[in-house]
This record gives C-alpha cells, structure tokens and sequence, in this order.
C-alpha cells in the first residue's frame, strides 16, 4: 500500500520515515488512519504517534482550521515524528510533544476526536527488543490507563477510535463501558477471506440512547493476494498506483 524507499514510506502527499521508532509503518496503522471518521472534528490527538503516520493521515483528512496534538513517549520516535512533520503539507497544523500520554500536559481540556493504537497484553506477546516491546505491549495494564486518560479528554460530543488486536475486543468494550462509552462503530479485520478476524477498529462516543451502533466486517486480500476493492476504497487517499 505505501512505495517503500530506503528507510522511508512515500503515501501520495507526504512521506514517512520510521527508522527511528520501535513499531514501524504497517498496512494496520494506514488502514486504521483511512477508516476513521474525521468529520470536522478542530481538536485531535493522537496517542502514541510513533513516527506520526496517524497524525499526518488526519491532518490531510482534516478541515484546514483543524489542530492534532501528537504524543509520543520514546525521544526518538518523538524528533523523527517532528521531521515527518516539518516535511509535509501540515506542520502548521500538527504539534509533536514528547511524553508519557498519561501524565502529558495537553494543550487542550478536551478532544472531538482521540485515536489510539495502544499497548496490550504485556504478558501474551513476545518482542525482540525492549523498546517494541514497550510500544506494542506495554507493562501490566497500561493500556485501561490509556483508555481512561483518553476518556477523560474526550469532548461531549467528541470520540475515540481504537485499534486493537481481536483478543482485545471484549474486554475495551466493557472497559469503555464502565466509562460511559459505547460502540458507535466496529469493524473486523480479516487478512484474507479463509483466515478469522485478528483486528478490530473501534469508535467510541457517549453514552446515548440515540446512539446505533453500525458493524463492519473488511477483508484486505482476496485468495490470490491481491488488496480487495473494499481496501483499496478506504485507503485511496493514501494509495500510490
């Protein structure tokens, strides 16, 4: 989905390196960062940016009025995430700030919308190196911090999107809950039409009795491999031909 340069990623109207950062570029996060809905949302953040990818996929999705606050913990991650930045289109509208997302000094009190990919499960996966295991696991469970914290900054009318590996959907969806939130959208990922969902996308708004909550099921490659006609929709902002 993204032509790869040495070190780097071209989308169609910025470009990405990630060298420096422990989780790097994947079709999950561009699918993630096409698939939510940015309406005109003014006050955005982005939890744990990595190399900024999402920050920049809701910065070229947008209002132009629109300003993201990236956070991002690793001091690595955070100065490539702000050359990413300095580099494209937006760097007027999105601000890098290095830090724990949990005890941030965020510029704003509240969000319309929060995206988050944060970490799972410190004691069901394996990683190769401290520093991704951090960034994809976290420790014992920060991730219902990250959720809490999120839930906290969110605006009265704003909403979360989460993605999160399939383990994870039942128990985000009664933490969310215990918070007042619920589901306003779920999507299942499958990588391929014989293979079960490992991803779910999620949003999140207020508790609502108007609220109807809409379920999607993607598949990204069909039998032969090929990206399906679905994936290539969502993603065709971002897609080089």
């Amino acid at each position: 989905m993204l032509t790869e340069k040495p070190m780097g990623f071209q989308c169609r109207q910025f470009y990405l390196k990630d060298d420096q950062c422990a989780m790097k570029v994947s079709t999950d996060s561009l699918l993630f960062g096409a698939w939510v809905q940015v309406g005109m949302a003014q006050r955005i953040l982005d939890m744990g940016t990595g190399c900024g990818i999402l920050a920049l996929m809701l910065a070229q999705r947008s209002a132009a009025t629109a300003m993201i606050e990236a956070v991002e913990l690793d001091p690595n991650a955070a100065i490539q995430a702000q050359q990413n930045v300095l580099a494209s289109p937006w760097s007027d509208k999105i601000v890098i700030t290095q830090g724990d997302v949990i005890t941030a000094a965020y510029r704003e009190n509240q969000y319309d919308l929060i995206v988050m990919n944060p970490p799972y499960f410190a004691n069901h996966l394996a990683s190769a190196s401290k520093e991704r295991e951090l960034a994809r696991q976290g420790t014992g469970d920060i991730w219902q911090a990250w959720l809490q914290r999120a839930a906290q900054l969110l605006a009265p009318n704003g909403r979360i999107a989460v993605v999160a590996p399939i383990q994870a959907l039942d128990t985000i969806v009664a933490e969310l809950a215990a918070m007042n939130l619920q589901v306003a959208c779920q999507c299942m990922v499958q990588s391929t039409p014989k293979k079960a969902p490992y991803l779910v996308l999620f949003e999140f708004v207020r508790d609502s009795e108007e609220q109807t909550a809409k379920f999607e099921e993607l598949v990204i490659r069909d039998e032969v491999g090929h990206y399906t006609v679905s994936f290539k929709q969502i993603t065709k902002d971002f897609y080089l031909n």
